[in-house]
């Protein structure tokens, strides 16, 4: 949770807003690219961009997006985030093709 101590102070930090941890030059153009991808038909998307923590400091992400349908809950946005330099690391083979 990027050096938050529970989803409750997260929650305090972003307003329940995602995009308060988007940096903020970056905002327009990530919500952009993910709502393209979804209406191109996606279920998934992916997009690099640097998300804000605890400190005030940023980490460079790859936002791994799936929109599902919920009988319950209908459109269900989930979202994995994967340390963009870590990446790099541990899959310089996959990247360097």
């Amino acid at each position: 949770m990027a050096g938050y101590k529970d989803i409750d102070e997260l929650f305090k930090f972003t307003k329940k807003s995602f995009r308060n941890l988007i940096r903020e030059d970056e905002q327009q153009q990530i919500e952009s690219s993910i709502w393209e991808q979804i209406d191109n038909g996606n279920e998934n998307d992916y997009i690099h961009f640097h998300l804000r923590k605890a400190d005030g400091s940023y980490l460079s992400v790859l936002d791994h997006g799936r929109i599902v349908e919920s009988p319950q809950y209908g459109k269900v946005f989930y979202v994995l985030f994967m340390d963009w330099e870590d990446m790099h690391i541990r899959y310089s083979d996959k990247f360097s093709r």
